[in-house]
């Protein structure tokens, strides 16, 4: 029964009474972290304590349960460990163990860390649920630390010549670690009014940022701007600046050049093609599943590897028990 995977508008153990980041409301969920895709106000949800502090109140569930890394809770007959995933403040693997059989559930997963953080870590796991945002072999980003670096002097040339560098990221998570990567190069910081509460929710989950500013509309000088991609209108009125896209899709030509930015740089909070095969290896999985993004490309890639792989989200209310 552990074996049982089914997506219906979101993954499940059924035999468990599990839903794992499912798109609707339900009894019981588990949310892996908080970006607005992932967060709905299920009656009772297990999830890390940072997940928690990082969901607005409007979007948070009415019930919940909170989650350390690494401590087992029961669930039923079963056991439920959460690791980090890598890829913002609390964000968080599943593992379920039950009868000797165990999942693994990636929610959104980052591997390589700038900064000398060590990679993370990847259960062992008999079944393995995977998000696969860049699942094509075209989506493999640079070294982190290196595009950090070369983002770092595109940003100081551009406040040498007295242009204002504007980052274009999400504003919850990529803001933030944008903000942490670049800081030990002595920049100072302008965000977007989007941005700035998840900035202060950030730092009040624990995690502390370095100073900014609020940007109004009005001309600054000497420091680097963040805005969210969609908050591209309000920096017109800044009249010098140039623009940089940082995300993974920087590497997908058509996306780049409808945000038309002057600049892109492929760090992404997602693992890239070859990070998703070394998930897969490192977990040990003789099954895999393939969820959000590239799902049936990277299915059919690991297939043609001999390992046994499908792209759940392909046929709703599809269960596949081995």
């Amino acid at each position: 029964m552990t074996r049982e995977v089914v997506w219906d508008r979101g993954v499940s153990l059924p035999g468990h009474r599990l839903w794992l980041d499912p798109l609707v409301v339900r009894s019981f969920a588990f949310i892996s972290h908080a970006h607005t895709d992932h967060a709905r106000r299920h009656k009772e949800a297990l999830l890390t304590p940072q997940t928690l502090a990082l969901i607005p109140e409007a979007r948070r569930p009415r019930g919940w349960r909170m989650l350390g890394f690494g401590e087992p809770m029961r669930r039923g007959d079963g056991r439920v460990t959460l690791y980090p995933a890598g890829h913002m403040l609390g964000s968080a693997q599943l593992h379920f163990e039950h009868d000797g059989t165990s999942v693994l559930y990636t929610g959104d997963i980052k591997l390589r860390q700038p900064g000398g953080v060590p990679p993370t870590f990847v259960p062992k796991a008999d079944i393995l649920i995977l998000e696969s945002t860049y699942g094509r072999p075209h989506f493999r980003f640079g070294d982190p630390d290196s595009t950090v670096e070369a983002i770092a002097r595109w940003c100081r040339l551009a406040l040498d010549s007295r242009v204002t560098p504007v980052l274009l990221c999400h504003a919850l998570g990529k803001t933030e670690e944008m903000m942490l990567a670049l800081a030990p190069y002595g920049f100072e910081f302008a965000l977007e009014k989007r941005c700035v509460s998840c900035a202060r929710d950030y730092a009040a989950a624990g995690r502390p940022l370095p100073g900014w500013v609020e940007f109004n509309g009005d001309p600054i000088a000497g420091r680097v701007l963040i805005a969210p991609p969609v908050g591209k209108d309000e920096i017109r009125r800044l009249g010098r600046y140039r623009t940089a896209l940082v995300s993974g899709w920087a590497k997908d030509a058509e996306f780049a050049r409808l945000f038309g930015a002057d600049a892109t740089f492929d760090l992404s909070d997602h693992c890239d093609f070859d990070e998703l095969i070394e998930v897969v290896e490192r977990s040990g999985a003789d099954q895999v599943y393939t969820v959000h993004g590239y799902t049936e490309d990277f299915a059919r890639f690991l297939r043609r590897k001999g390992i046994r792989a499908w792209a759940l989200e392909a046929n709703e209310q599809l269960a596949l028990a081995l």
